[in-house]
């Protein structure tokens, strides 16, 4: 069955009779215009081959081909929409009878009074003409007229973003148009070749054929995401901003042969304007400020969506301006700034269309939570890319030649490993979870070309994958050809441990066991922020005498400025008690707050850490039973849970210190709303990039020995920072334990 496009479409408070033949004919005007709801339109060949009508598409319409007869499904029942007199006909299923005659609710079909006859009503509204289709006292959607048959607006479908992404689980990149020739001259129905080299051989060009459409889609990718480079194609006057129509076809090339091949097509715009002055060789062109590009950036996106606009919604994505960087060259309110205007633009246009929102930050998951998206129709679909760790997975960078000392590190999939992956992926579903669980996309993950241990690669792969399907995110690897290549083409062969890994993989990851953390029946709370802070409460439960504490990059020095935290007076914590950053504003009552304002120099990131030891000196605490830890907080930036132990097995001496100490983490992104983040003990890790991490020390092999909990603030904002961040902390709870089991 194919499908016809949806309509958005509007009711009214007039309603006539109408008899349907061909969906242009002549239409009354009518008005007091409503919103209604949709349905979709389906086509086939006769009337024997309509489905059966069920809950599961009630409301949805078919025409037939050869009696060009519409009916309409409503209450496990299909209608016929082209009756006369109100002579509306039941095919299928009439209730004890056959079309209705002698039915209980077809009333013998006669005028529909006594039953739940469905008729056709015309509209005008704007720009859109068409019929609503009323069943009973129901609208149950619309079918638009288009001029001559052709070009009617796109039905908006509600909740389509997350239909496609569940359509779009293997992806792939094409990069040949993210540095299409600027000499672009005429358009080529057979072949698109970049001015981009492929894995820095200058005699070899990105570049993708007719053939190559069929190839993909028979290995089974289910779309193409196009990194499209538009500002080196603009004709005339660079300030007006207008795309080479030549190119606009060749755009357009790709994408009519991705969907001729039954893949769903993502365009984007892959070089954002306000990034490029990252590297000296786009500084040297471009010197875009976000006054003068965001200007640019809305002409651009008009003249995409006025292009793509005959596409249907089901088979294109228009995504947004692909990785922005941050503050010195758009902060977060000016990037949702410009989120919103691109979202009007097209929408004003597409109503239809879905659209892809990724993050500053170059797409991290870490700033997802700036994001504010207003999607009431579910046409967004939010994006992150990932090649942690990117040691491994990028090395010496893209484009770098394939030395000695590039590609050599090596990925073992280790539960550790593998962990981290899932805890990154875990902080992305839970955004999404908490936001109208908006569909995800991870649009890009990659090893670049010269690693040399394969096997890696392919572990590395196949974890990325599997934990991206177990979350339900959409996938796109990078990328066809480029740096990161799934297909040679100087020898037109695919890298097969590549395809292996996407489509036939070795191993499967299982995910961990998360028990409901409140059936958890032992618990200890470990600080509520009550009377006797700063000393802990768990201190006072036990009788001891260990305090909170705080450390920041300028403790210690009265007149550094790097980072200057304050408490809620205004404070310095340089001159401030522990006590001062007690607020009354907590989760429950009392609870921590801090306020730093950041001043930082390009080559200093910021830190800051709450802290509490949890023994004497050379004593340490058994957490074996601990099942997990949790807290309640909110506020900006990332903040991380670390339990500081002392390692005592072999792998410490693999230390130069005899005493090492090695801290696991469980690391979360923070939110404007109160939120409880829970850290699971066997998803404990090792701080990155630690030695510990490097050498694969494991929680069960340091957990009865603890020594200190902290919790740090400030780890991933990038260096040179100028900024206020905020933060609240409050009822910290260590859950499977109980005051005597610290006895």
């Amino acid at each position: 069955m194919k499908y016809l496009n949806h309509v958005l479409a509007a009711s009214a408070a007039i309603s006539v009779t109408l008899l349907f033949s061909a969906c242009w004919d002549n239409v009354t005007k009518v008005t007091e215009v409503t919103e209604v709801r949709q349905a979709s339109v389906n086509v086939v060949s006769s009337e024997k081959d309509i489905p059966d009508c069920d809950k599961d598409n009630n409301g949805s319409f078919v025409i037939t081909e050869d009696e060009k007869d519409v009916y309409v499904c409503y209450s496990e029942k299909w209608y016929v929409l082209n009756g006369k007199d109100g002579s509306t006909t039941a095919v299928k299923d009439g209730t004890n009878g056959k079309n209705g005659a002698d039915g209980k609710k077809g009333a013998d079909g006669k005028d529909g009074s006594d039953g739940a006859s469905c008729s056709g009503v015309a509209f005008d509204s704007g720009d859109s003409t068409g019929f609503k289709i009323v069943c009973g006292s129901d609208t149950l959607g619309v079918i638009l007229n288009g001029k001559n048959g052709k070009n009617g607006r796109h039905g908006l479908v509600p909740g389509l973003a997350k239909k496609l992404a569940k359509r779009m689980k293997r992806g792939i990149n094409a990069s040949a148009f993210f540095s299409g020739r600027e000499n672009f001259s005429e358009f080529d129905d057979n072949v698109f070749m970049s001015d981009w080299p492929l894995y820095t051989d200058t005699s070899n060009y990105d570049r993708l054929e007719k053939k190559h459409f069929k190839m993909l889609a028979d290995k089974g990718f289910d779309h193409i995401r196009f990194q499209i480079r538009w500002d080196t194609h603009f004709i005339g006057k660079k300030t007006e901003c207008l795309i080479n129509p030549e190119y606009m076809k060749q755009v357009r090339w790709a994408v009519d042969n991705t969907i001729a091949n039954g893949m769903i097509a993502v365009v984007d715009e892959h070089e954002l304007l306000m990034s490029q002055r990252v590297t000296d060789n786009n500084k040297a062109s471009n010197s875009y400020t976000y006054k003068t590009a965001s200007p640019c950036e809305k002409k651009i996106y008009q003249q995409i969506t006025e292009e793509m606009k005959d596409i249907s919604p089901d088979s294109l994505i228009i995504e947004l301006p692909n990785e922005p960087t941050t503050d010195e060259y758009i902060t977060a309110t000016q990037w949702n700034d410009l989120v919103d205007s691109l979202i009007q633009i097209i929408h004003g246009i597409d109503p239809a269309r879905v659209i892809i929102v990724g993050s500053r930050n170059y797409y991290s998951k870490d700033n997802l939570n700036e994001l504010q998206l207003d999607d009431p129709n579910g046409l967004l679909m939010a994006s992150f890319h990932y090649y942690e760790p990117y040691k491994f997975a990028s090395n010496c960078g893209s484009g770098a030649p394939p030395a000695d000392t590039c590609g050599n590190d090596t990925w073992e999939g280790t539960n550790n490993q593998k962990m981290a992956i899932y805890k990154d992926f875990e902080q992305v579903a839970l955004w999404s979870s908490s936001h109208g669980n908006m569909p995800v996309y991870l649009g890009e993950y990659g090893t670049i070309y010269y690693i040399k241990d394969t096997a890696s690669v392919e572990k590395w792969l196949t974890s990325i994958t599997q934990i991206a399907d177990y979350f339900g995110f959409a996938t796109s690897m990078h990328n066809f050809g480029g740096d990161y290549y799934v297909y040679y083409f100087e020898k037109e062969e695919w890298v097969s441990y590549k395809l292996r890994a996407l489509f036939n993989p070795k191993d499967k990851f299982v995910a961990p066991d998360r028990p409901d953390l409140d059936a958890i029946s032992k618990k200890t709370v470990i600080e509520d922020f009550g009377d006797d802070f700063p000393k802990s409460k768990l201190s006072s439960d036990l009788g001891l005498g260990f305090n909170w504490g705080f450390y920041n990059s300028c403790e210690g020095s009265t007149t550094c400025d790097t980072v200057v935290t304050t408490n809620e007076a205004g404070t310095r914590s340089e001159n401030a008690a522990m006590a001062s950053f007690k607020t009354t504003q907590g989760h429950s009552g009392g609870g921590l707050y801090m306020k730093h304002a950041l001043d930082l120099p390009e080559n200093v990131s910021p830190y800051w850490a709450f802290n509490l030891n949890l023994s004497g000196t050379g004593d340490y605490v058994d957490l074996s039973k601990m099942e997990a830890f949790s807290f309640w907080a909110k506020g900006q930036g990332k903040i991380r849970l670390v339990l500081f132990t002392a390692y005592s097995d072999s792998i410490a001496a693999k230390s130069s210190d005899p005493g090492w100490k090695a801290g696991f983490y469980g690391e979360f992104s923070l939110s404007d709303e109160w939120t409880r983040y829970v850290v699971w003990a066997n998803a404990l890790l090792p701080e990155r990039y630690s030695t510990m991490d490097t050498v694969g020390g494991e929680w069960e092999k340091a957990k009865d020995r603890v020594y200190k909990i902290e919790f740090k603030n400030g780890d991933g904002i990038l260096r040179g920072v100028k900024t206020t961040v905020e933060w609240y902390l409050d009822d910290i709870t260590l859950h499977g334990m109980e005051l005597a089991d610290f006895e």
